[in-house]
């Protein structure tokens, strides 16, 4: 690359560099934020702008390419040509919460949240298409060896709550396991910089590298299959009395029911469809109702009858939530259609706090989760 055209490319790339990192620490936060996210899936979400160095030497190489049949690569379409100058990595513990992040993913798809550019790329992921313990069939390989993440290209939907500008940027989404991200950082650091510069590690290095990927991919299944039967234990304990109301021990045993996401709507029960919508005015979105499920099952109330729910969600709770509703943010809930299922979870959290804790404390909560969000940044 000749140096005006280098200089003309870092001049554009720091110029957007603070645009970049303002969308990327907004990703980071609508994802750890969002109630209704499987948090207790996500162990860390990470993010990080490409080095100027590295966009160079990558834009280098696309346009010496000899494959690549397209205009060569400027300042002026970069930001439309390359996909991962935004990264975020979403990390989980285990393999089951990889495949709840996947379907909470497709939930903001489904609200158009985010927009996926290309399906999923399964890059030699640990996720593998058989559960722990089970005889692998026959037409099934499981050697691995290398790199493995799953990846997005994304960008922001429509009914994300930023400007025009920001919902046009890619970005780069990697969703992976603990020990992988172990492996790939490893792996960065000491094996994966001598091949990007061409230089020639010896055979039994690379054997080596490949080696550990495959003992932290059994790793990983023995990693499941423990927390499978932890959980198995939890569920022969006993409940524990919280005033009149009977909680499960630990709360997470009852989560993870499936290994097909997040909670399936179908189990959802049709009194508790019926009773939303009654009270509120508007049919409940999956990922809504995947959340208020995961809230009902740690409580032990998830199977009741619709006078239950009715209790739960009487007019009284419904016009508190409102009045404090419009006290702090100054407007009516469920009015704003692109917040009315946030809305709809703080309703529900408000009621559900209101009938184990009291109305002191779940009118205190409330009025604290409002300012939060009131405060919040946006961009």
């Amino acid at each position: 690359m000749r140096k005006k055209q280098r200089d003309d490319l870092l001049i554009s790339f720091f110029k957007q560099k603070e645009k970049y990192k303002k969308l990327a620490e907004y990703v980071v936060r609508l994802l750890s934020d969002d109630p209704s996210a499987p948090k207790e899936s996500i162990h860390t979400i990470l993010y990080r702008i490409k080095d100027a160095s590295r966009l160079i030497e990558k834009i280098d190489q696309e346009n010496l390419s000899p494959e690549s049949d397209l205009a060569p690569i400027t300042h002026k379409n970069f930001k439309e040509r390359i996909g991962d100058i935004i990264g975020i990595r979403i990390v989980c513990l285990r393999l089951s919460d990889i495949v709840n992040v996947e379907a909470y993913l497709e939930y903001l798809v489904e609200e158009k949240i985010l927009t996926f550019l290309q399906q999923p790329d399964y890059k030699r992921t640990f996720v593998l298409p058989i559960d722990p313990g089970k005889a692998v069939p026959k037409d099934i390989s499981l050697q691995y060896s290398g790199y493995s993440s799953i990846h997005y290209q994304v960008k922001l939907g429509e009914n994300s709550d930023v400007g025009q500008a920001f919902k046009s940027i890619q970005i780069e989404l990697q969703l992976r396991t603990i020990l992988e991200e172990a492996w790939g950082e490893i792996d960065h650091k000491y094996r994966y910089r001598y091949s990007r510069i061409g230089d020639t590690l010896p055979g039994h290095i690379h054997t080596g590298f490949y080696n550990l990927s495959a003992y932290l991919q059994a790793a990983a299944m023995q990693a499941e299959q423990l927390c499978r039967d932890v959980e198995a234990y939890s569920l022969t304990r006993p409940l524990k009395s919280k005033g009149n109301i009977k909680i499960s021990i630990p709360p997470e045993s009852e989560e993870k029911e499936t290994i097909n996401g997040l909670d399936d709507p179908l189990q959802v029960p049709p009194a508790l469809k019926s009773v939303l919508e009654e009270t509120f005015g508007f049919k409940t979105t999956t990922r809504t109702l995947a959340y208020i499920m995961r809230r009902l099952k740690k409580l032990g109330f998830s199977q009741r009858s619709k006078s239950f729910f009715q209790k739960i969600f009487k007019k009284r709770r419904l016009n508190e939530f409102r009045s404090i509703y419009q006290e702090v943010l100054n407007q009516d809930p469920f009015k704003d259609g692109t917040n009315r299922n946030i809305d709809l979870i703080n309703a529900v959290n408000f009621a559900l706090f209101d009938e184990i804790e009291g109305a002191m404390v779940a009118k205190e909560g409330l009025r604290s989760t409002l300012k939060w969000r009131k405060d919040r940044l946006s961009i």
